[in-house]
């Protein structure tokens, strides 16, 4: 199976996931958006399905300004054909794209090969290694952005990699509001 399709596979599965799960309990309050950390947990239930698959969170990198490792990925989840380091945000303004933007742009060989090395998951012919945005939005106009589309969204998209998708979780039939997950991802530079 092409690695694309394994990302686009797992988000979609995840987003079905936590669909069924809102059966059983609504993990906000009033007007609040969920947590990133269900984003994640959802896309890590989902890629631990594959065969002999693992995944962790907050993943601690090294932060060669403070000389620590100070800085965070929110998940790693791998097996022997993919590794995957996904952040997740939810979306919903400038300053969150803008927080989105550097998250992606963090996630690098200089920055994550270390991770990779001390799990002697270097990427190699058999295991290639991808950076993945996860995001979700209330706005339908911030849907269509993400997808490229018309709207009144003028957010630079420069940024932005090739690979794409927009899942709508869940329509609410009382209120007429759909959650949208919105992810994107390439190989790790």
């Amino acid at each position: 199976m092409k690695l694309s399709k394994i990302i686009h596979s797992v988000v979609a599965d995840a987003a079905s996931g936590l669909n069924s799960s809102l059966n059983h309990f609504y993990p906000a309050w009033g007007r609040n958006g969920f947590n990133e950390r269900n984003l994640t947990y959802q896309m890590a239930k989902s890629f631990e399905k594959r065969k002999a698959s693992c995944a962790f969170m907050e993943i601690p990198f090294f932060d060669s300004n403070r000389e620590v490792y100070g800085k965070h990925v929110d998940a790693l989840m791998f097996d022997r054909y993919v590794a995957l380091f996904v952040e997740s945000k939810r979306l919903y303004s400038p300053d969150k794209l803008e927080q989105l933007r550097l998250d992606y742009e963090r996630m690098t060989v200089e920055n994550l090969g270390p991770v990779l090395e001390s799990l002697c998951l270097r990427p190699s012919a058999a295991r290639k290694s991808y950076r993945v945005i996860l995001a979700e939005t209330w706005s339908t106009a911030v849907s269509d952005w993400w997808e490229g589309k018309d709207s009144p969204r003028s957010w630079s998209r420069a940024w932005m990699p090739p690979d794409t998708g927009v899942i709508p979780v869940r329509t609410w039939k009382d209120s007429g509001a759909t959650l949208y997950w919105l992810y994107a991802f390439s190989p790790l530079p």
